[in-house]
């Protein structure tokens, strides 16, 4: 079964970040002056004397880029330290590898959830079943230990069961996408695997994966910290 957990609040903190007024500087030659007041992918608003100006981030400085980049890290920190604390107070855990491998007892069918950065997807020939009803991953927690037994079911659904009708699993593709290194968030509960008869050990049972921070975008924001001026 699905776990549902409703974040309250969680949308309206750092959303929008009011810095000081600052001077932004175009590679092209020119500077602006006024407050960062949000930004997207490509596109950062900045408010001057109450006007929200818009301009393209690539046409910024590295110094104004890097800038960008790291207030947008700290605000999705804050969020996800928001939701971190409201999912303690509901009573989920914060797990590691090596707290769902040492204490069963506390962590079996506990809903939980770890910060980690993904390292590959099971080797298919070696674990059978990542190649059937569940796809397997690696990932690293924040202590920097392995956890190879992640795995998210490929079909929504009783996958043992054939007369219901199972559709695919969003998170599939998602997970299919990661490159190693993605710092990731993810929500799910440690239970044990059985396919057919067989038992098959413990494994980290995902039910949500959040993308914190590509590894992409983690490089390219620490070359801006280092080249800006």
């Amino acid at each position: 079964m699905k776990t549902k957990f409703v974040l309250t609040g969680i949308l309206g903190i750092a959303l929008l970040a009011m810095a000081s007024p600052r001077t932004w500087t175009f590679k092209q030659g020119g500077t602006f002056e006024g407050d960062y007041y949000s930004s997207g992918t490509e596109k950062v608003v900045i408010r001057k004397d109450g006007t929200n100006n818009i301009f393209k981030i690539a046409d910024l400085s590295t110094n104004d880029q890097a800038y960008i980049a790291n207030i947008k890290a700290d605000q999705k920190q804050a969020r996800l330290d928001a939701e971190s604390k409201q999912m303690a107070q509901a009573g989920w855990i914060e797990l590691t590898a090596q707290f769902l491998e040492s204490f069963p007892e506390k962590t079996k069918d506990k809903t939980g959830w770890m910060d980690a950065e993904f390292e590959r997807l099971y080797n298919y020939d070696d674990i059978d079943y990542s190649t059937k009803k569940y796809l397997g991953f690696c990932v690293r927690d924040k202590n920097g230990d392995s956890l190879c037994k992640c795995v998210v079911e490929k079909f929504i659904g009783d996958p043992e069961s054939p007369t219901l009708t199972k559709s695919p699993n969003p998170f599939i593709d998602q997970i299919s996408k990661l490159k190693s290194g993605d710092k990731i968030r993810l929500i799910g509960r440690r239970n044990d695997m059985y396919l057919g008869l067989s038992y098959e050990g413990w494994r980290f049972f995902i039910d949500k994966v959040e993308i914190i921070e590509t590894a992409a975008e983690k490089k390219a924001r620490e070359q801006q910290d280092t080249t800006a001026p």
